[in-house]
């Protein structure tokens, strides 16, 4: 028999996002549906953003040609502020202090980083795109981030899809 699900207020949330820039976080489908339907005060919220190809215009930071150690953090801090920003609208000035948001940026496969920290972090949920416009080709040879988390995570998996 497993150990119950934490309650709304209690969960670690990991989301997946696919932009670090401001208004792609605002514009990101995966937040707005985690923020409207399923994220409650006091959750705490595990913002990942993984990629192959890391550099710094990926960020909008096109006066930059290396991603340092310093960059990194940085970005981590401003994905972290505007998630705060978008749970103030949200929830309330009040509310927003009972979660914690934190960000993570990472160079590396999307898939396997999201499995590493669901598995570190102990979620109790993982929150991802689905985009319907990638061809059955394209997903064979590329292999869908969704589904391979289908079948490798141990935590509940929501799979939002348009982002």
């Amino acid at each position: 028999m497993s150990a119950p699900l934490p309650s709304p207020g209690n969960r670690t949330v990991l989301i997946g996002i696919d932009s670090i820039t401001k208004h792609g976080l605002q514009s990101s489908a995966v937040l707005g549906w985690a923020l409207r339907q399923f994220l409650v005060p006091g959750d705490s919220l595990l913002i990942v953003h993984a990629s192959k190809s890391l550099d710094a215009s990926s960020a909008g930071h096109t006066n930059v040609t290396a991603m340092s150690p310093d960059l990194l953090r940085q970005l981590e801090r401003d994905v972290e502020d505007t998630v705060k920003g978008m749970l103030r609208g949200a929830w309330g000035e009040n509310k927003v202090e009972s979660a914690k948001v934190k960000a993570q940026v990472v160079k590396g496969d999307p898939r396997e980083t999201i499995k590493s920290l669901a598995a570190s972090e102990n979620v109790t949920a993982v929150i991802v795109g689905r985009r319907g416009s990638v061809g059955a080709v394209k997903r064979v040879l590329l292999g869908s981030v969704s589904d391979f988390l289908a079948k490798e995570i141990q935590a509940t998996l929501i799979i939002v899809k348009g982002d």
